[in-house]
């Protein structure tokens, strides 16, 4: 027998501490609290890492084994060859908690990708509003025309 088992339990692991990095990534976002946010990467990176390394040792396994062919991997024939077994129901329930995991991480972490870049948008809109270079502001010349205005007007110079 091919002990996926401890693998699938060793991902889901995994995932469930991604969920919650990315729940706290989320109020540390919200928070602007950068060295958070950078402790928190980092945390991402060590459970990604770990995912992959377990996938990947899951997948040579199941090539080992002649489930899986070695030129091209594919987890639709892992699927269909677990569908095929009937005394694997703890493993096909692993398989089904990983990807609802995983939907979820990836639902998760679009979250605050959008935050993170809603956040840069605006921090970069204020910056130039302080330096005067904002492309958005322009006033028309006499001959009527538009050019940017003066970075004689600025808040910083104020």
């Amino acid at each position: 027998m091919i002990p996926l088992a401890p693998l699938l339990t060793q991902i889901k692991e995994n995932l469930e501490q991604l969920s919650e990095v990315l729940l706290r990534e989320r109020t540390a976002l919200a928070t602007a609290t950068p060295d958070d946010i950078l402790q928190l990467a980092s945390e991402k990176k060590t459970l990604l890492d770990n995912i992959d390394a377990a996938n990947a040792k899951r997948q040579s396994m199941l090539i080992k084994f002649g489930i899986l062919d070695a030129k091209n991997p594919s987890d639709e024939d892992f699927f269909k060859w677990l569908d095929k077994q009937p005394n694997l129901d703890e493993v096909k329930g692993l398989v089904s908690e990983c990807n609802g995991l995983l939907d979820r991480c990836k639902r998760e972490n679009n979250t605050n990708a959008q935050i993170l870049a809603t956040l840069q948008k605006r921090n970069k809109e204020m910056f130039e509003m302080l330096q005067g270079h904002n492309r958005k502001n322009k006033v028309y010349t006499s001959s009527g025309g538009t050019r940017p205005i003066s970075s004689k007007h600025t808040l910083g110079r104020a």
